[in-house]
């Protein structure tokens, strides 16, 4: 029989306190390191929120090309193992800043929209569905508003359908409960993009399907909380009335364009929107027009005209030539139309 040796009882206990002391030093060496790593990654992460500050203010300026220097700088603090969120949305805000030199630089706009394209879709190669639904459908969205952009720039229709589809695809999460400015924004985009194609294809589906999508913006781009959002979808729907009025219902729609505009002018004030207040005067005025070619010719051209003039207190021809011209154009359509 084989027995073990005991330990005399004189002998002081130390090895246990002796591995205690060890594993308390081993657990400190990690809680060192642990806090450590998490002091270094929230310093990172506050570089990058203050380079991101700092590029969307010099975007605020229009100095596109500084801020998409601060934005590349961010690229050399962090990688895309270790910050996979914040690598994509880096790549994501500088297709923001190309989607916005578009606006500003019509005669490139079509190379900047494709540029910023790029950024998006790159985005998304560490902006996944699964792990960041939010910031995905996020570029769904600003991707749609690309292409959007991209159609107006070239005229090509595949630009339009795509953009169409990425709005689809951002419409399926953005619902009222998770995010009703979006969901607003998403349909009235929808809504545009359907008109578009409607009018492209004589299609009055098309026109019939922006209707709808303008009146699911307006669930929540309501006056009383959402003033200027609401007016700008009033603004588009009296344009659709106008349009559909081809199809049929003519005076029905024409007076219903009439009402949108007038909503929208409950909103545009020529202090507060003067771009705004005079684009819808304009349209208010084309709308009186086609009603004078239905009824009271002299009565409703003289509406028309009043319209007109009003738009002309902000389309002058020092500021605005363009716009000045086709008011100009329209008043006398007007008058040669008695």
């Amino acid at each position: 029989m084989n027995c073990e040796v005991p330990e005399p009882e004189s002998r002081p206990q130390k090895k246990p306190l002796l591995y205690a002391g060890v594993g308390i030093l081993v657990i400190l060496i990690a809680g060192y390191a642990f806090f450590g790593d998490h002091i270094q990654q929230q310093r990172t992460l506050n570089e990058i929120d203050s380079l991101w500050e700092q590029a969307s203010q010099l975007r605020d300026e229009g100095n596109y090309d500084a801020a998409l220097e601060a934005y590349n700088s961010v690229f050399s603090l962090i990688s895309s193992k270790d910050y996979p969120l914040e690598y994509g949305m880096n790549h994501y805000y500088r297709g923001n800043a190309y989607e916005e030199m578009a606006s500003y630089d019509s005669q490139n706009a079509s190379s900047h929209l494709q540029n910023s394209i790029y950024a998006y879709d790159y985005s998304l190669k560490f902006i996944t569905e699964e792990e960041y639904p939010a910031e995905y459908f996020r570029v769904q969205y600003s991707l749609g508003d690309a292409y959007l952009k991209l159609y107006a720039s070239r005229t090509d229709v595949t630009d339009l359908d795509t953009a169409i589809d990425y709005y689809d695809d951002a419409l399926s999460y953005y619902s009222i409960a998770v995010d009703p400015i979006y969901f607003a924004s998403i349909n009235n985009k929808l809504g545009n993009a359907w008109r578009k194609k409607g009018n492209i294809e004589n299609n009055e589906d098309c026109l019939q399907s922006a209707l709808s999508f303008y009146e699911e913006s307006l669930r929540v781009f309501r006056e009383d909380v959402y003033s200027m959002e609401y007016a700008g979808v009033q603004n588009n729907l009296g344009n659709l009335y106008l349009e559909m009025s081809s199809y049929g219902n003519e005076k029905t729609n024409i007076e219903n364009a009439i009402t949108s505009f007038n909503n929208a002018l409950r909103v545009y004030s020529i202090d507060s929107r003067p771009i705004e207040y005079a684009t819808a005067r304009n349209n208010l005025g084309n709308a009186w027009f086609e009603l004078s070619e239905l009824e009271d010719k002299e009565s409703n051209v003289e509406k028309a005209v009043s319209s007109y003039n009003e738009a002309l207190k902000v389309f002058t021809i020092g500021l605005f030539p363009v716009e000045h011209d086709g008011v100009i154009h329209n008043i006398a359509r007007a008058y040669k139309s008695l």
